[in-house]
């Protein structure tokens, strides 16, 4: 029902919004050839067929094509996903490398300087726009001091893409056996990684201390105290274990959430992922593009949530109860 309706709204709003016609024909073009397009098109149909006729090629998996290059969405999706797979899954990497230590800090000591330090970032993070975040760190470390490289994609000039394996060129480089190339994959990564791990990783640093403080206030906990129980064993087995489920159900919401929602930072570091691509479909009204992203970005939004929530299910008995 949600994939359903996300096709809906978007098949909507994207017929309403302009035409692809003049994109592909360009402006010096008489009526006759304009129209001419639109039949061959469809778009002169009403517009429930035009739907009928998309959701029909939706279900044998066909996302249309572009109606200016003419290349197949599926096939450029396909190309330019992992781009964004890998720049989401570093970004998660250092939101995680600071929510989940310094809240659980928080949530044992909520008045230490730890926890205020958490805070501090957490308020910074929400507060500052991702694409104004990455335009600082672009002028701080690499026009005032360079010491990354020119935001101008995955890798720079004179380096050849490693042989496609998982599509994260830090990984396939590495088995290729090219470190001097996963490196270079590397520091292209780590400038829009951290814009994106400190703007949108807030929530879990909330989320963490939130759960992580409710568990220890919680009877449990208290009585394996009483028993004689290490601190070190209490906060693996009752306590990190029991407050992992939000944690998990918050990760994999913005893990989804990026993956269709990194689309100023992609364009602010000229990273080819599907961001920059739905970007392009839209500026030349290119209905196929877009609802090809939005479509695919749902679908795996709503697999991310469901398989946190079976891990959720086979984590926390009380969900199976």
């Amino acid at each position: 029902m949600v994939l359903f309706s996300v096709v809906v709204l978007s098949f909507a709003v994207t017929r309403s919004t302009g035409t692809p016609l003049y994109a592909a024909l360009g402006i010096q073009v008489s009526e006759e050839m304009i129209e001419a397009r639109a039949e061959m098109m469809g778009l002169n149909d009403p517009i429930h067929v035009q739907f009928t006729t998309y959701a029909a090629a939706l279900l044998r998996g066909d996302l249309g094509a572009s109606r200016r290059t003419f290349v197949p969405v599926a096939e450029d999706i396909a190309r330019k996903l992992p781009a964004t797979a890998e720049l989401v899954f570093f970004s998660m990497v250092v939101g995680s490398i600071w929510t989940i230590p310094l809240g659980v800090r928080a949530a044992m000591r909520p008045n230490g300087p730890i926890g205020k330090l958490g805070e501090g970032i957490s308020q910074f993070g929400v507060t500052v726009p991702a694409f104004w975040l990455g335009l600082l760190l672009i002028f701080l470390l690499y026009f005032l001091w360079p010491v990354f490289p020119a935001p101008l994609g995955r890798l720079g000039r004179g380096f050849d893409p490693p042989a496609m394996v998982t599509g994260f060129y830090t990984v396939d480089a590495l088995l290729a056996g090219n470190p001097a190339l996963a490196w270079e994959a590397l520091r292209h990564l780590i400038l829009p990684a951290v814009t994106l791990g400190v703007t949108s990783s807030p929530p879990m640093f909330r989320v963490t201390r939130a759960a992580v403080s409710e568990v220890l206030a919680s009877p449990y906990v208290e009585a394996a105290h009483s028993y004689g129980l290490s601190r070190r064993k209490v906060m693996i087995r009752d306590v990190f274990r029991n407050a992992s489920p939000p944690v998990l159900n918050l990760a994999a919401m913005t893990f989804g959430y990026l993956i269709g929602g990194a689309v100023l930072v992609e364009v602010v570091f000229s990273w080819p992922g599907i961001g920059s691509y739905a970007v392009w479909g839209m500026e030349f009204s290119d209905y196929d593009v877009v609802l090809g992203v939005v479509i695919v970005s749902a679908a795996i939004y709503v697999l991310l949530y469901f398989i946190v929530d079976l891990l959720q299910y086979a984590m926390d008995p009380r969900v199976r109860n």
